[in-house]
């Protein structure tokens, strides 16, 4: 009885402590159109344990991977974004349920609508952009201190910049942790009144890493404790910095005021104003922009080197640094180097991991490449992506048995119960993936008299557009050769289903099949929305031409996403084709 009690008593604590080990701290700021939205419900689906945003619209909550966190306000939709593996940060924005009038800033003389301040902030230094919209230093009823984008560059890192420039502010750089404090002293006070927040590109954050800014800073502003009060609520008692970042406050240079028609792709007519690669790139860090200036190889590695110790851990960093070397160098041998000195910032992160295993691709490093997707399938054996990235991999160093055995074992789990099914888009990606490799490999896998469903569709072409973080919201738009547009939306507020069965199966992929009803030049354009944090997503493009018959060929296409809230161009493509989603 009392061995029974005792091997009772074992498994208990075994269950407790493997809660204990997949509890995680899960945190953010949720908001509307407008900023931070205070008394947000968040609860944890199925349970009565919760919280609500506070006057910042910051909540943090205890959790589990594979709990859903519901999002609820009064007035506005509900969200639901399931735990992962990875999940820390979730800056969530609530959709409206109604439309509203446009904010308007009122300043001490005028009314001032937000489009008038976007299309001042390129040649105002006293326009900040901040969560509750534009700002103007010489109309604001509160002090706002900012340093313009000419002095933020001249200055060799954060600290530098901020200290000594106004009474009361200090600030660091902490080498332990990376993170940027800033603490200011109110007016009527000879002490400091804690450490401030920051708004980012109007996301407002508890803690910013010195290496996400570094020459990535195009303004900074100081909102004085008291002053912050208003506008942050609590959360402001010790002090806002405003930080308007390269990537994020891209402004429009043209505007007529007329918003695009998405009513049908008959009535949408593409404007041209999608931001080519040269305009992304002069948004890119200020450490991509100093490798692709230097004179020679030995400045670049010096280069690299010395912002090695800043960005220790980044793994978007990295891999600039990687793409670089086998760019412009075609050095392979030091681009694997960078890699290796930099493997912690991929270690246990299938985020990170994909976005490696991306580059690969592209470059043809298969058996690279598939190394790197082990490892996320380890990581996320119950990922649907994982059965899928892992197959295709198999395909890629020609082995279409073991593709195979893995989409049966998927099958296999499925019909054991043992994965959830899918009631939106992935079993149609998946039967096309695999009616593909008998279509292909029907020969090596010894099955004759299969029916090819996809050389009866009559498709010359599949594009299949991947993403590395499954928090990842954007537009893909796809413009004909008559200048008319699809748009396809992958938000929250536009496809909520389909991104709640994203998550809860595994995937993050859509595949795009076009025929030759219309030829000519096609235009493939993203606008990036975010990923719930600051930092950025890796988009991949697999390109399959004549696909489904034995001439079918392929090119991967990879693209960062980091400049957000801006349709940017990606490629051209040269088809017969018209678009149609699965």
């Amino acid at each position: 009885m009392k061995k029974n009690a005792a091997f009772c008593s074992f498994f208990l604590f075994m269950a407790i402590s493997l809660a204990q080990e997949n509890s995680k701290t899960v945190y953010g700021t949720i908001s509307d159109d407008f900023g931070p939205l205070k008394n947000v419900s968040v609860q944890i689906e199925g349970t009565e344990k919760g919280t609500v945003s506070d006057s910042g619209g910051k909540y943090e909550i205890e959790t589990q991977k594979g709990e859903i966190l519901v999002y609820s306000h009064v007035g506005m939709k509900t969200v639901k974004i399931k735990v992962e593996d990875v999940t820390r940060v979730l800056n969530v924005k609530l959709p409206q349920k109604v439309e509203e009038l446009d904010e308007v800033t009122v300043s001490k003389t005028i009314l001032k609508s937000q489009k008038e301040l976007e299309l001042e902030y390129d040649t105002n230094p006293n326009v900040i952009k901040t969560a509750f919209g534009f700002m103007d230093k010489n109309t604001s009823n509160f002090s706002l201190r900012i340093i313009g984008e000419e002095e933020v560059d001249k200055a060799p890192n954060l600290n530098f910049l901020v200290n000594g420039r106004f009474a009361g502010i200090y600030a660091s750089c902490r080498p332990d942790t990376d993170k940027f404090i800033v603490a200011m002293r109110p007016t009527n006070s000879l002490t400091l009144a804690g450490d401030a927040i920051f708004d980012v590109d109007g996301q407002i954050l508890t803690e910013v890493n010195c290496s996400w800014l570094n020459g990535n800073v195009r303004r900074i502003a100081f909102i004085p404790s008291y002053a912050a009060l208003t506008r942050y609520g609590a959360m402001g008692k010790g002090g806002v910095v405003i930080i308007n970042t390269k990537a994020g406050t891209v402004t429009t240079k043209e505007n007529d005021g007329k918003p695009f028609d998405r009513a049908k792709l008959r009535n949408n007519f593409y404007d041209q104003r999608a931001l080519g690669t040269e305009k992304v790139a002069n948004n890119a860090p200020q450490y991509v922009k100093d490798l692709y200036t230097s004179p020679q190889k030995s400045d670049a590695i010096a280069l690299y080197e010395k912002n090695a110790r800043a960005y220790s851990g980044s793994y978007w960093f990295t891999l600039d640094n990687y793409q670089y070397f086998m760019e412009q160098w075609n050095d392979q041998d030091f681009a694997d180097k960078i890699i290796s000195d930099q493997k912690s910032a991929f270690e246990n992160n299938p985020v990170a991991l994909k976005a490696l295993a991306y580059s690969y691709e592209s470059e043809g490093r298969w058996q690279n490449a598939h190394e790197i997707y082990k490892e996320v399938y380890t990581l996320r054996p119950d990922y649907a992506q994982s059965f899928i990235d892992m197959a295709n991999s198999y395909r890629n160093l020609k082995n279409p048995e073991a593709a195979a055995s893995l989409y049966a074992r998927h099958a296999y789990l499925l019909d054991e119960g043992l994965l959830p099914r899918d009631t939106v888009d992935l079993a149609k990606i998946m039967e096309r993936e695999l009616e593909n490799l008998f279509a292909l490999d029907n020969g090596t896998l010894k099955i004759s008299k299969r029916k090819v469903l996809l050389e009866e569709e009559g498709i010359s072409t599949r594009l299949v557009f991947e993403w590395n973080d499954s928090e990842a919201e954007f537009d893909l738009q796809f413009v004909n050769p008559e200048n008319q547009y699809f748009q396809w939306k992958h938000t929250m507020e536009d496809m909520p289903d389909r991104i709640y069965s994203e998550k809860e199966l595994g995937y993050s992929m859509a595949d795009f099949l076009l025929d030759d009803k219309l030829p000519g030049t096609w235009s493939i354009n993203a606008n990036y929305l975010g990923n719930k944090q600051l930092t950025p997503t890796y988009l991949k493009v697999t390109v399959y031409r004549n696909y489904g018959s034995k001439l079918q060929s392929k090119e991967v296409k990879v693209f960062k996403l980091g400049l957000t809230g801006y349709n940017q161009h990606l490629f051209n493509l040269k088809l017969p084709s018209v678009v149609a989603h699965n």
